[in-house]
């Protein structure tokens, strides 16, 4: 399954479209920014779906997606995060060590609609 596939069918079809339109650097968002969005349409569908509901707020989950992503891809991408892969550590493993916040953000509308 794609990145990006189960936050496309959480959000509908506004967040299918900003997640095929081009960034202000001419592409879509990156993989990275897909997986933070799958996460987070499992862990909180309502409020993906909310904040789907409206172009702007699509525009300000897409943009705190992108942000977090970047953080994760830093995290993962690094030369640590090789060396502990390669003594058997997961990514969610480096992920959950790494003390970035993983859920989506409470600046965020709609806070606590799932759990």
């Amino acid at each position: 399954m794609r990145a990006g596939h189960y936050a496309r069918e959480v959000g509908g079809d506004e967040l299918r479209r900003a997640l095929n339109a081009p960034g202000l650097d001419g592409l879509p968002p990156h993989r990275f920014t897909r997986l933070v969005l799958d996460r987070w349409a499992l862990e909180e569908p309502n409020r993906v779906r909310l904040l789907c509901a409206d172009p702007v707020r699509v525009e300000w989950l897409l943009d705190a997606a992108q942000d977090q992503g970047d953080q994760e891809r830093e995290v993962l991408t690094s030369l640590e995060a090789q060396h502990r892969r390669e003594a058997g550590e997961l990514d969610t493993d480096l992920l959950a060590t790494s003390g970035l916040p993983l859920g989506m953000p409470d600046s965020l509308p709609f806070r606590h609609m799932d759990g």
